[in-house]
């Protein structure tokens, strides 16, 4: 089988004609000098990615997709000479992350990296595709044995990009652990609540109770649960277009045929912005949820989404509450001080003098932060 050469380095002055030699006959068209830029909006296609495209209209071209999640650093550093474009995201702490690449190999083939699990492949030939797919294989890392994760979504560069976070912490995960944490009646429901999922194309749910209570806890607990059967998307409320601007339709069919046979849940934690009775302001942003829930756009886009707030069933939306509108909700009570007994002799644990307890009194005393009331982070793994 043919081995690509990969060591020629590129000018770093280069335009883009000489780098991407157009060395293949192009298809006939009307109106050639039209470019995609006259074709598509900014969200369709990233400006990134436009110079690849333009030089592959109406060219022939073979793609091949490698799936990761990637060990992007080192893909990078490797092929550094042959880095055409390049895009880096740099966090808070001051932490560096390549985001895009954009690669040319010889043979008029390209690669092009997006995020940290989508690796494609353009080439004139399948086999020439396929060859340097086979090549970067070695970039792509182990798959984590039954190790419960999410998605953090975000928007990045006109582009929606989904970063796996893996869940390390213990889960209630059984039937009784879920008893202990959330009272007697709660197994039943949430097969109950789990059938109906299965059984719907779409839908909201709603998670409600005061903060400690464990929403977030049983949600890391969900996903254990369901490792199998569904594929679990945090996204930020400042992020929540994604879920039914058109120009991020692509992003979530391309989630439904990588994730094949399984629930896609989105969760939307403390979404009293979108829950509670709508203003001016809120609108377009509820009437959205509401579309994703029972609307057409659900249909389409088959994905069920989970809502937490710490505000009073009474005290949401009207429209959101209509019958037929939920695919669920419950509320996540505080223990009385029989439930939390019973749950602090389980896990070896000592309670204050009260009446009744959060999960995060329980396992903290009242006066302490924990895990479940402490500083909020995004997502739910740690």
């Amino acid at each position: 089988m043919e081995t690509v050469n990969v060591t020629t380095e590129l000018p770093l002055a280069a335009t883009i004609a000489e780098v991407l030699p157009l060395d293949l006959n192009p298809l006939d068209e009307p109106n050639d000098d039209a470019s995609l830029w006259d074709r598509y909006f900014p969200n369709d296609v990233p400006f990134f990615k436009m110079g690849l495209l333009d030089h592959l209209l109406r060219r022939p071209y073979h793609a091949v997709k490698l799936m990761g999640p990637l060990k992007i650093k080192q893909l990078a550093d490797d092929y550094r000479n042959r880095t055409y474009r390049s895009e880096k995201v740099v966090d808070q702490s001051g932490n560096e992350k390549t985001f895009r690449l954009l690669l040319r190999f010889d043979g008029d083939a390209f690669g092009y990296l997006e995020g940290d699990d989508t690796f494609k492949i353009y080439a004139p030939t399948p086999e020439l595709a396929q060859d340097i797919a086979k090549q970067f294989r070695r970039y792509v890392k182990p798959q984590a044995a039954n190790k419960p994760f999410h998605y953090v979504i975000s928007i990045e560069n006109g582009g929606a990009n989904a970063q796996k976070i893996y869940i390390d912490r213990p889960l209630p995960v059984t039937t009784e652990e879920l008893a202990l944490h959330y009272g007697a009646d709660f197994p039943a429901w949430e097969k109950e609540w789990r059938d109906r999922l299965y059984r719907a194309t779409s839908g909201l749910t709603i998670f409600h109770g005061e903060p400690g209570c464990g929403k977030t806890y049983y949600l890391r607990a969900l996903s254990a649960r369901l490792i199998d059967k569904a594929v679990f998307y945090v996204i930020p409320l400042s992020e929540v277009e994604l879920l039914a601007n058109p120009g991020f339709v692509s992003f979530w069919i391309e989630q439904t045929k990588r994730h094949k046979n399984k629930l896609k849940i989105v969760i939307l934690e403390d979404a009293e912005e979108l829950l509670l009775p709508r203003e001016a302001g809120s609108r377009d942003k509820v009437s959205n949820l509401l579309n994703i829930a029972d609307g057409f756009l659900g249909d389409f886009l088959k994905i069920h989404v989970v809502a937490t707030t710490n505000a009073a069933v009474r005290e949401l939306d009207r429209a959101i509450l209509r019958p037929g509108r939920l695919i669920g909700q419950r509320e996540f009570r505080r223990l009385t001080r029989v439930e939390a007994q019973r749950l602090a002799d389980a896990k070896g644990l000592t309670l204050t003098d009260q009446s009744d307890f959060s999960l995060a009194e329980v396992y903290n005393g009242a006066a302490v932060n924990s895990a479940f009331n402490g500083e909020r982070q995004i997502g739910f793994a740690q």
